[in-house]
This record gives C-alpha cells, structure tokens and sequence, in this order.
C-alpha cells in the first residue's frame, strides 16, 4: 500500500514537472523554434500611435498598438479611465507582419473627440505571456471639424512678435515713432484669399511690399492643413506718439466648409513711444533737415491717404453685393435694408441708382396664381362656368405677369469689385478693359473661371475672383 502511495506521488510529480516543462517550452519557442520571451524593456519601447496626423472633433480617430514576435493570443488589454470629452468606440486585436515576415501582434483603438486641444491619454494597460505593462498614447492635437473650423488671419513682425495666435487675452505692441515696422500678412485654416484690401491708418505711413501670390497658389488644396499661408509683406511708419490700433486690413477667405468669411486684422493694444535718437538724427535736427524730411513724410503719407480713400476696396465692394442680397431677399424689412445699402454705397462713393428686384413679389405672384386657379376649379366644380371661365382668364393673365417678373427678377446679377474685362475668357487675351470697383452688372453666361457681363451696355468676360455674385 504505502509504495502505491509512493509510486502515485511520483506520478503526479513528473505530470507537473511535464505541465512546467510544456508550458516553459510553448514560452519559449516561437514559429522559427525559438520563442521570444516579452520583457518590461521591450514593453518601454512601445507606443500606442495614431494612425493619422490630424484629428478632428466629433470625427473617428484611429490608434494602434503593435507588439513584434508576439502572438495575439497572449496579449489581453485593459482600458482606463479615460478624460471628459473623449469617448472610447471599440477595439480590435489581430496579427501584422513585421518587416523581417514574422507575425507580431496588433492592437487597434478607436475613439471620438469631443474637444480640442493638445490630448494626452492615460496609459494602455496590456497582459503579455500573464504579465501587466503599461503602454504609453502619443500625444496629439485635436483641432475642430473642417466643416465648422474658421480661417484665421495671423500678422507676423520681424522681431518674431506674433498677434492674432492667442485670442484668449489682447497682445501689447510698443513701435518707435518714424521707424518702419515691418510684419507678414498669415492666413491659416483655409482654402485660399479671394479678396485682400487695406486702409491707410492715420498719421501714418503704410505700404505693401510684396504679394505671395505664388506661394499662396501652390499651398491651395481641400485637404486641411495647419500651415500659415503667406499673404502679403507690410511696412507701417507711424508718425505721432501715444496710443494707436493696427491698420485696418481685412480679407475674404474660403474657409474648408466652402464658405466665404470676412476676416480683418486681429485686436492689439499699440503704443506709439518716441523714437531713439543717435548722433546722425541730431545733426540733421540741428541743421533744420530732420524737420523738413518729417514734414515731407506726412505730406506724401496725407496725399497717399487722400489717393487710397477715392479708391473702392474689393472688400467694400463685396460688402456692398452682401448688402444687396439681403436686400434681394428682404420682405417685411426691404426698406431697412434697402436704406443700409444705399447708405454703404454713398459712403464709398458708389452712386448705384438701380434698386435690386425683390424675390417676395415673385412669391406673393406665384400664391396670386395658385389662388386662382384653385378659385376657378372650384367654380367649375359647383358647374359656375361663367364665374370659372372669368377667374380662369385673371390666373391666365396673372402667369402671364409671373413670368415676365420672373424673367427679371431671376436674372443673375453681381458688383464688380476691379480687375479687368476681356473679349475672350482666356488670360493671354491682347485687349483689355480696366473696370473700377462698385459696378452692379448683368451676369449673362458663366464658364471655368469666367464670367460673362453686361457692362456699360457692353459685354466682356471677367475672371470670377473679380466679381461678387448677388444672391
């Protein structure tokens, strides 16, 4: 008895050590005969990254894991708490194949942003081979839905002073007087800058100096981007000491949603302090030059100022075709706007007599039509022919007035807002017609890039960047 007893523990001592043996072997040995053994130095060189570059609010975003030479049935995960605003969908785990062909293990994640901003995730926690690790998320910046996110106009000065990228408080700028400050037109979160346009600030010098037009060509694309797009190149030489405001510069951008967005020069709190003095600027001051170069300064700025203000801005001139759409589509308030209207155009200069058609009349014909000829149905229904035939002939007669309205109202029109008016829509055309902003004018046909206008009881096709259409 007692050496069955015996020879029964020594059975169950070698199942274990047979059991350990297995288990250490299936450890061990991996699909090439040696199998890896996952250590904690392994799991500090993982990173669960993102799939994409950007991610984007209220859109799925994509992370992955993956852990070489590792099957995927040895790897079990463990989500933590994650932040307010992100919220966890769904994960998978399958193989992938590393660049030496062997299979390792792949962990996929995917989540929704609610916020945006830079997002740090808590660690992913992971079972290997029954051992726990804690893997790291790549950081990452959510930026908001290109379908909501607004373009943005960012002025660059070239000390490196940036205003228009911190909207939560409003930047200090401290100038010299008569010294040139020279700063960059940015615009970010766009498709490109339909119009660009600009007002002399007082008691001051200011002038462009370069154009991107170029740079901003090739940087065009419906793809989102976070780069700042060059705009144009600036010098501003203010003149008088004390308190002042950027000039005003305003542009119109194609934001990603397809829309168009006024934009204008961010808010800044500008000193004006007097400018340092060195000995060539005494001497000129004791000789009467400084004086008289000051002097000619503010005339030639006073005279650039009078020069700029009798030209119309593409900006203005786009105000001036918003105001006229609603204008266009105005009913209980058509006097209101046709008075802000009016009044824009006389501030600028545009002395534009035409008062634009209003959709509501069309409306209130087309329900006049529908009216009667409901009127006249039922009339012949109750066997009144001669009161249907009578109400049937006004609903003629009332189309007939529809149709002619409509023809008129229903035309396209737009206001000009400069450039040129070619014979043919092409570029290279020989002959051309300069236009000067402010112009309402007849849309008659449309092409790639081109429309064709009536213009001075003429037509001519001009470029669509160059026309601000009525809606």
């Amino acid at each position: 008895m007692e050496k069955r007893s015996t020879r029964a523990k020594k059975f169950i001592r070698a199942g274990l050590l047979a059991a350990l043996a297995l288990f250490c072997a299936d450890n061990l040995i991996s699909q090439d005969g040696q199998r890896y053994w996952f250590s904690r130095a392994d799991a500090e060189k993982l990173l669960v990254v993102p799939k994409d570059d950007i991610f984007f609010t209220n859109k799925e975003a994509q992370f992955i894991l993956q852990i070489p030479q590792i099957l995927p049935s040895d790897v079990q995960t463990e989500l933590p708490a994650f932040p307010d605003g992100v919220i966890f969908n769904s994960s998978k785990r399958g193989e992938y194949f590393t660049e030496q062909g062997t299979i390792g293990a792949e962990i996929d994640i995917w989540f929704t942003f609610r916020k945006t901003g830079t997002i740090a995730l808590p660690p992913l926690i992971i079972y290997v081979q029954g051992r726990r690790f804690a893997i790291n998320f790549k950081t990452v910046e959510v930026y908001e839905n290109p379908r909501t996110i607004l373009p943005k106009m960012t002025l660059v000065f070239e000390n490196g002073q940036v205003i228009g990228e911190d909207t939560t408080k409003i930047p200090t700028l401290t100038l010299e007087a008569n010294k040139k400050a020279r700063f960059t037109i940015y615009l970010q979160y766009a498709i490109q800058a339909q119009q660009f346009a600009w007002n002399i600030p007082k008691d001051s010098l200011f002038m462009e100096t370069r154009r991107y037009e170029a740079e901003a060509a090739n940087e065009r694309s419906t793809e989102f981007s976070t780069k700042k797009i060059p705009v144009a190149d600036f010098e501003w030489t203010p003149f008088m000491t004390g308190p002042a405001s950027l000039p005003e510069i305003r542009m119109m951008a194609t934001a990603y949603s397809g829309r168009s967005i006024y934009l204008s020069a961010p808010e800044c709190a500008v000193t004006i302090v007097p400018a340092k003095k060195d000995v060539s600027a005494n001497a000129r001051s004791e000789s009467g030059g400084d004086s008289v170069y000051a002097y000619a300064w503010t005339e030639d700025a006073a005279d650039k100022k009078t020069e700029e203000r009798k030209i119309v801005s593409p900006f203005d001139c786009a105000e001036i075709a918003r105001l006229r759409s609603l204008e266009r589509r105005a009913f209980l308030t058509v006097s209101k706007r046709r008075a802000a209207r009016l009044a824009a155009e006389r501030a600028i200069g545009i002395q534009n007599t035409e008062n634009e058609p209003l959709l509501c009349i069309l409306f209130i014909l087309l329900g006049a039509d529908g009216i009667l000829l409901a009127a006249a149905m039922i009339f012949l229904a109750l066997k009144k022919r001669f009161e249907a035939a009578l109400i049937g002939i006004a609903a003629i007669g009332m189309i007939f007035i529809s149709a002619i309205d409509a023809n008129v109202i229903l035309k396209r029109r737009g206001v000009i807002v400069g450039g040129e008016i070619s014979p043919v829509p092409e570029e290279s055309a020989m002959t051309k017609t300069a236009v000067s902003g402010g112009s309402r004018v007849l849309i008659k046909e449309e092409i790639q890039g081109w429309y064709y206008i009536v213009y001075n009881e003429s037509g001519g096709w001009i470029k669509k960047e160059n026309l601000a259409v009525i809606k």
